[in-house]
């Protein structure tokens, strides 16, 4: 059984989108702002990396030497009707460029509602490695609740600076109605953040990704995240 505070969190996220946001109010963050800027040379950081396709600017993790997992929303063209060809991706990371060639994303998403969450994921190929030494593993298995998490991302209003916040933790592991199977947490991160990883330790030194940001709420840290373990592993 799903516990009630999923529900609560579903119906915060649903009603924020769905009013009018007051000046101060943008996505993913509260009155409190307690992200930081974090070092994009070191791991973990140095696999977190930015997404330009059309007029979207999102954030990518390498996942693999040549894979980079983002929320398929980003790659929404100017039209909105359809995604953007892979060679009109690009991922930048560390002063370093690469184009997709392919793209494979989450299945029966609406592009026109950006729904259900549960598909608002996309795996890029690179047209050149990047990922040696510092790609993140996708998470095989669901997050327990509570878990200890990082959301980084390069985010609009922070231009130029990787920022992340460093004390959230996942909230609920459930199925959030129509939307499917979510990870619910309370990691601050505003536009620009979509795509970005929710990153845990692994148990063994390492660190794994236990999901990719797929929406935020209206003036809340409170987000959802595609799990990463409903994510094919290349």
């Amino acid at each position: 059984m799903v516990p009630r505070r999923c529900v609560a969190l579903v119906a915060a996220l649903l009603l924020a989108q769905a009013a009018p946001a007051a000046p101060q109010e943008v996505p993913g963050l509260g009155a409190r702002d307690p992200r930081q800027g974090v070092p994009a040379d070191r791991a973990p950081w140095n696999a977190v990396g930015e997404i330009e396709a059309s007029t979207n600017r999102c954030t990518g993790t390498l996942v693999g030497p040549r894979s980079v997992v983002t929320a398929q929303h980003c790659l929404i063209d100017s039209e909105g009707r359809a995604l953007v060809r892979p060679g009109e991706v690009v991922f930048r990371l560390g002063g370093r460029m690469a184009r997709a060639v392919a793209i494979q994303a989450g299945q029966g998403f609406d592009i026109a509602l950006e729904q259900p969450w549960r598909s608002d994921w996309a795996l890029l190929t690179l047209d050149t490695p990047m990922g040696e030494g510092r790609a993140l593993r996708l998470a095989r298995e669901p997050p327990r609740e509570g878990t200890p998490l990082v959301l980084p991302g390069w985010q609009h209003d922070r231009p130029g600076a990787l920022v992340a916040d460093l004390n959230c933790r996942v909230l609920v592991m459930g199925t959030f109605g129509g939307q499917g199977m979510l990870v619910g947490h309370n990691c601050a991160g505003t536009m620009g953040s979509s795509g970005a990883p929710l990153i845990a330790h692994d148990g063994s030194g390492g660190y794994v990704v236990v999901g990719v940001q797929a929406k935020a709420a209206l003036g809340r840290a409170l987000g959802v995240a595609v799990p990463g373990f409903s994510i094919p592993q290349r």
